[in-house]
């Protein structure tokens, strides 16, 4: 039997699904339409020496087999020289405390510090740049793909009866408290399926103690069907540990409405194109 080597996309998404959720792996071929014996082969060949599955790395590792074209940082070379040693120092403490590369790089924007865009901090922690692949553990998923720049009604729309971020509670922001959720969505490898996640802003588990991976299954982005997955997702979790809810504004979640009377909390959401906000 033949064996497929795994896309670029396919061990982005690898990544993803590993590092926000305890999905098993048998789970994660299903979803990916391949074998689990695949995907494990994929993770014991391209796993680096530090017991972490990279996907750029697992790219390079695949390249070096087959003796193809190394990209020039791969070989000593750094795209990172302008990234000073006070910036990098602050974006290894946020990350450290759970902060998203896209939640760091809008807050050093907003507070006019030197900084960098989030696809470079990932970009870091990928190639290990200054040890920087030991943060590794600390973010909760992948890149994401870009959401449309231009509001279009027929793309991005307009979410009915959305109230912003501004009018949530000030205790969600302190992180000392549980039951304040950030809402996400996690595109499947090839476009198939759609993961839901919630992490809770003050533990920063998909699950607080429970440890119950708040993280459902969806089969589109159609608000109904993350309505249905969230409301799966929070069957297990206590009424008191639910508080507010926040999301950028994709039209997935435009069922917001109707999912916070079911669950009897309360929804935000982030600024246009701020969606580093929600942290």
């Amino acid at each position: 039997m033949s064996y497929t080597q795994l896309s670029a996309e396919e061990r982005n998404f690898l990544f993803s699904l590993r590092s926000s959720s305890d999905f098993p792996l048998v789970e994660i071929a299903k979803l990916m339409n391949r074998s689990p014996v695949t995907l494990s082969r994929e993770l014991r060949r391209n796993t680096d020496a530090h017991g972490r599955y990279l996907p750029d790395t697992a790219h390079l590792k695949m390249q070096q087999r087959r003796s193809g074209p190394v990209p020039d940082h791969w070989r000593g070379k750094t795209p990172f020289k302008k990234v000073t040693k006070e910036c990098l120092a602050d974006i290894k403490q946020r990350m450290k405390k759970f902060h998203s590369p896209a939640q760091i790089a809008g807050r050093l924007k907003l507070e006019n510090k030197e900084g960098v865009s989030h696809e470079t901090i990932y970009q870091m922690i990928y190639s290990n740049f200054a040890n920087m692949g030991e943060l590794i553990n600390y973010l909760r998923h992948k890149r994401k793909k870009r959401r449309c720049r231009v509001l279009a009604k027929n793309k991005c729309g307009v979410i009915p009866d959305r109230v912003g971020i501004e009018e949530r509670p000030s205790i969600a922001d302190e992180k000392t408290e549980i039951g304040h959720w950030e809402s996400d969505t996690v595109i499947g490898a090839n476009y198939q399926g759609v993961i839901v996640t919630h992490v809770d802003k003050a533990s920063r588990y998909l699950g607080v103690r429970y440890r119950t991976p708040v993280a459902e299954l969806a089969p589109d982005k159609i608000a109904d069907s993350i309505k249905e997955v969230t409301t799966k997702a929070f069957k297990k979790i206590p009424k008191e540990l639910l508080k507010t809810f926040t999301s950028a504004n994709g039209k997935e979640f435009a069922g917001q409405v109707a999912l916070a009377a079911l669950l009897k909390v309360y929804w935000y959401f982030a600024r246009p194109h701020h969606s580093w906000e929600r942290g």
